[in-house]
């Protein structure tokens, strides 16, 4: 197969749509050099691993992701609001794009030739990124001592981070399976806010 010059960005461009049209599991390199129409080797020069490739589509809308957490929850009164407020960030953010989500959550998961050869230093621009969204919802939390009720403001803020992303993570296996749940994505959304923050869910 003849090569023509392709650059990172191009190359990131068409993974993300792989995922998106095709699954996590679509994105090889053999999928990507046929999708645009050059050898592998030309996908392995700028990427030796697929987790250099994973890591470098995934911190733009990793970057994303904490920018809408970080002015959902800048206006919060108190730490229930603030809470509700990365919750329905995190949910409305991530369902405008489900093949981002899955690349960002599912796809490190799942295909052990994405695992970091150097979790150190490959990782770090990950977790700056995800430090700063924690740091603003932690920063809301800790201003509000009688919700904390003792508990690490940090490990609630991380907590419910991760119980929104278990969630989306739900209704991303329904979408894809085309199979709804049984409760509307509203309703769930509410009952999660309503566990988190102690407050009663809409009927």
């Amino acid at each position: 197969m003849a090569s023509r010059r392709i650059t990172r960005e191009v190359i990131i461009e068409h993974a993300r749509r792989l995922v998106t049209e095709r699954g996590t599991g679509a994105l090889t390199f053999q999928a990507l050099a046929a999708a645009l129409g050059v050898s592998k080797q030309a996908i392995i020069y700028w990427y030796p691993s697929k987790w250099d490739l994973v890591r470098d589509a995934s911190l733009p809308p990793l970057r994303a992701e904490a920018d809408a957490v970080i002015e959902a929850v800048a206006p919060a009164t108190s730490a229930a609001d603030a809470i509700a407020r990365c919750v329905r960030a995190l949910v409305a953010h991530h369902l405008a794009d489900l093949g981002t989500f899955r690349m960002l959550y599912l796809a490190p998961q799942f295909d052990g030739r994405a695992s970091p050869a150097d979790p150190e230093g490959i990782l770090a621009p990950v977790h700056e990124i995800t430090s700063s969204m924690y740091a603003a919802l932690e920063a809301r939390l800790a201003a509000d001592p009688l919700f904390c009720n003792g508990e690490s403001p940090r490990r609630l803020a991380v907590a419910a981070h991760a119980s929104t992303i278990g969630l989306l993570t739900m209704l991303a296996l329904a979408d894809s399976v085309n199979d709804p749940l049984a409760h509307g994505t509203e309703a769930l959304v509410d009952a999660l806010v309503a566990l988190l923050t102690g407050a009663k869910a809409a009927a």
